[in-house]
């Protein structure tokens, strides 16, 4: 061989693996969970909406992941050996669950009350006592209406949750809306079982219902203020407060965790809760995003990916958050996933949500709004006649009634925040939706409903384009060697995005992969049979470092609410040969067969 093919293989092996490097993902092993038991004893397994998990914690001492959902099962699956995971224990609960969350010896489950409009409930039990078989039941506590969230500080002395207190009806139809609120449990010492009472505090919105117009001036979405009801001869109005719209949704602690973000996802806005005094201290609205300058899919009805600019805007409306450390800057990182609110009062339904058709034909655009393009776009089914627009925002200044600008639900992606003030320092743009259109297109915003059980899983393709697209769901953060990462789920394809954050000043995540552990031949129910559905609506993601990974490799931990699975995933650089044989081997013979191939092309 000469000098200069030397040097050409010598390049391709070294070069382009540096080239085609990046951060992904590898399936080690799925759970399928049953969401029930027949009589005698057989599991009950089911794709769909049936509660078999929705939320998970990770016991590092004993590689257990504990797992819950509306179906009021809780498992424990043992990752020991994480290619061969295993159910070691499970029991019912006394409710349905909404989160579970773990700390020290300690883990919490929050129960909602049937009706959910009543006081929900904090289950704290002591780890999984193996020789035993038991989890031990140490406190019930009281909390506010539908508990949704609950997160322990490092130190396991204080618990908080985000009571949602959304609305429902009694079987008469009167409504009930109870008001949003969060609260801390705070236990005098780590040794919770040892606790008689813990103290139980409260925090309310109520000190904002003076500036609730200021607030909504600022972007604060107060839904449903005032509902005008009933027939023309006998109109009733029902009022709801300010602090029964706001409704608390998810929490991250701050840096030293003296605060806690609660993310108002209805309401745009993110509250900031004192621990010390538990009360609020401010509300954040977050504004809309801007996509002009963007491009996003509006409608399933344009035959296939569409993703173009249009100066609309849509709210962020966070789900899924984590708060983090970079560089010595605190900030938020939150999935933007979107959401919209409907009630019924006497029989009659109230919702947020307007066509863009219907925007067109009631007349709704004020003087001030002077686009010609979307005003045609408005009554064209392949562009934003079914979009979702909300009918509480971009009012025009001088008629209430109208709009002088549009807003859509939900920001598409994800953003990062200044923990101080609350500002927008980073956002994914239309990141989510075309990646997952250059990667995964036969599953672009598409999602799994029951009726498609039996139809071709690529069937449900762009059917959400005219609502809140990919529904950015969850996002968890971790390092694997020297790299920060950002993990963020979708909801509606069912895809993991992964993202660095170069070691900069300059908060600017760097994408990495997208991953989806789907398989895309036949139907829904045949792909759940065959175990091959992957973790379809990743409700909730959770990182395990390489010094709590039963393996020493860093893992993601990914709990599929319709698919009822809980998978875990290696996460590894593609560049590490330490990773796994089974992960680099195809990389390293694919760069040797280049080498080889150029060597051979050279010599000919």
């Amino acid at each position: 061989m000469s000098t200069s093919m030397f040097w050409s293989a010598f390049l391709v092996m070294v070069v382009i693996p540096s080239a085609w490097s990046a951060v992904t993902l590898r399936q080690v092993s799925s759970v399928y969970l049953p969401h029930g038991f027949e009589f005698d004893g057989t599991p009950l397994y089911a794709m769909g909406d049936h509660g078999a998990v929705e939320q998970i914690t990770y016991d590092a001492r004993n590689h257990h992941i504990y797992t819950v959902g509306d179906a009021t099962i809780l498992n424990i699956i043992d990752i020991r050996y994480p290619s061969a995971p295993r159910v070691v224990f499970r029991q019912y609960l006394p409710g349905r669950a909404t989160d579970i969350d773990s700390c020290g010896n300690y883990i919490a489950v929050a129960l909602q009350a049937e009706p959910i409009t009543r006081p929900g409930t904090v289950a704290i039990y002591e780890m999984y006592d193996p020789v035993n078989n038991d989890l031990r039941l140490i406190h019930t506590i009281q909390v506010g209406p539908l508990p949704d969230m609950l997160k322990f500080t490092k130190d396991c002395r204080k618990l908080v949750t985000c009571n949602e207190g959304e609305p429902a009806n009694t079987e008469s139809g009167d409504i009930v809306d109870p008001e949003g609120s969060a609260t801390i449990i705070e236990f005098r010492s780590g040794f919770l079982a040892n606790e008689i009472e813990p103290i139980v505090r409260t925090a309310t919105f109520h000190k904002f219902e003076q500036h609730a117009y200021r607030y909504q001036a600022k972007g604060l979405r107060w839904l449903f203020p005032e509902v005008t009801h009933g027939p023309e001869n006998n109109t009733g109005v029902t009022r709801f407060s300010l602090s029964q719209s706001l409704e608390p949704e998810y929490l991250a602690f701050s840096h030293n965790e003296t605060k806690a973000y609660v993310v108002l996802q209805e309401n745009n806005a993110i509250a900031v809760l004192d621990m010390e005094t538990a009360s609020f201290e401010e509300i954040y609205p977050l504004g809309s995003k801007y996509w002009g300058t963007a491009s996003l899919d509006t409608s399933d009805e344009d035959g296939g990916i569409n993703l173009r600019e249009w100066p609309i805007y849509s709210m962020f409306q966070p789900d899924g958050m984590k708060s983090f450390t970079h560089r010595d800057r605190h900030y938020i990182l939150t999935a933007n996933e979107g959401d919209n609110k409907k009630i019924q009062i006497g029989g009659e339904r109230f919702t947020d949500i307007v066509k863009g058709r219907d925007i067109m034909k009631d007349s709704l655009l004020g003087a001030d709004f002077t686009s010609t393009r979307v005003k045609r776009a408005l009554s064209d089914e392949t562009e934003l006649a079914c979009t979702h627009f909300s009918t509480f925002d971009g009012k025009d200044r001088w008629n209430h009634e109208k709009f002088s600008a549009l807003h859509a639900f939900g920001g598409r992606g994800f953003s990062v925040w200044d923990a101080e003030d609350l500002s927008l320092v980073w956002d994914s743009g239309d990141d989510a939706e075309r990646m997952i259109s250059n990667y995964h297109p036969d599953i672009f915003n598409s999602y799994y409903k029951e009726s498609a059980l039996d139809k071709d899983i690529r069937k449900n393709f762009d059917k959400t384009s005219c609502k809140k697209g990919p529904e950015t769901e969850a996002v968890a953060i971790g390092s694997v060697g020297d790299q920060t990462v950002l993990f963020v789920a979708n909801e509606r394809s069912s895809t993991i995005m992964l993202y660095t954050l170069p070691d900069t000043d300059l908060i600017s995540p760097v994408f990495q992969s997208i991953y989806w552990p789907g398989k895309l031949t036949g139907t829904w129910r045949e792909a759940y049979e065959s175990r091959t559905v992957g973790d379809v609506d990743p409700e909730d993601l959770r990182f395990v470092s390489s010094e709590d990974s039963p393996n020493g490799r860093p893992l993601l931990l990914v709990a599929g609410t319709v698919s009822g699975t809980v998978s875990v995933y290696e996460v590894y650089d593609d560049t590490d040969v330490t990773a796994s044989a089974g992960l680099v081997l195809p990389g390293i013979l694919t760069t040797y067969l280049t080498a080889i191939a150029l060597t051979v092309y050279t010599v000919q």
